[in-house]
């Protein structure tokens, strides 16, 4: 699974998930990233573009990877020892 980093326009990388899959961030930090990438899709479901069948298909994916993301967040073996404190 890989997962896409935009940053200014027209730039953007990719990384395996694996290569990210362990983070050192704290419980409040946590929150922080979930409720950032709220915003994020948020933003994308209440964007107005024409709904051409390119918009579309990146839109969709777009909302994809930030499901995988705040899924794979979530599933952290972090997250889940502070949850069986």
């Amino acid at each position: 699974m890989w997962t896409e980093f935009s940053g200014s326009p027209r730039e953007s990388f990719r990384l395996p998930m694996t290569d990210i899959a362990t983070i050192n961030i704290t419980e409040k930090q946590l929150d922080l990233l979930l409720s950032g990438l709220r915003y994020v899709r948020s933003a994308e479901k209440l964007r107005v573009e024409e709904p051409t069948p390119e918009y579309v298909r990146t839109r969709t994916e777009k909302l994809d990877e930030i499901s995988t993301l705040v899924d794979a967040l979530n599933s952290s073996p972090r997250r889940q020892s502070a949850a069986q404190v």
